[in-house]
């Protein structure tokens, strides 16, 4: 990560939240290009792939409300997953109108193999964190975002251990 210009005045900006957040939002793009530079993905898609794995059928708009992206992006994010066979369209039973997404075979087995990478792209982000602040920091961002109130999220057993 490049390093910000040590000579300039930076004024309120390193106090204000939505400015650090860019940043964080950056950083943790860039963690994940690194980790996952010999796949062809990108960490919208893979948090698609995570949602459809999941919920099976689930409806374009319903992606584009959980990942809170414009239907316009969320199609070409997904376009290359649908050409390379990973995600496959089918049309709602009961609603020829609506479309879901479910992984193919072949993108079952490849998520369920790249999946796991996603831990170490994780503590690559928080290196410099405690435990203690990493829990403590997801746990106030999951509430800003009001993300805490959804399914009932718990952390995985494997990450509380490791941490």
């Amino acid at each position: 990560m490049t390093r910000p210009p040590q000579h300039l005045d930076y004024g309120l900006l390193n106090g204000l939240g939505g400015h650090l957040f860019r940043h964080a939002f950056l950083r943790g793009q860039q963690v994940f290009s690194e980790v996952f530079a010999d796949q062809a993905i990108t960490p919208l898609q893979f948090m698609t792939l995570e949602l459809v794995m999941l919920n099976p059928g689930v409806t374009h708009k319903d992606i584009c409300a959980a990942m809170a992206s414009a239907p316009s992006v969320m199609t070409t994010s997904l376009k290359p997953l649908i050409r390379d066979g990973v995600l496959l369209r089918e049309r709602k039973t009961g609603d020829g109108r609506s479309i879901g997404y479910r992984l193919s075979a072949k993108g079952e087995t490849w998520f369920k193999t790249i999946r796991p990478q996603i831990d170490l792209a994780e503590d690559k982000l928080f290196a410099g964190l405690s435990g203690a602040q990493r829990r403590a920091l997801l746990e106030v961002v999951r509430q800003l975002t009001e993300r805490d109130a959804l399914s009932g999220y718990t952390e995985p057993e494997g990450r509380r251990a490791r941490r």
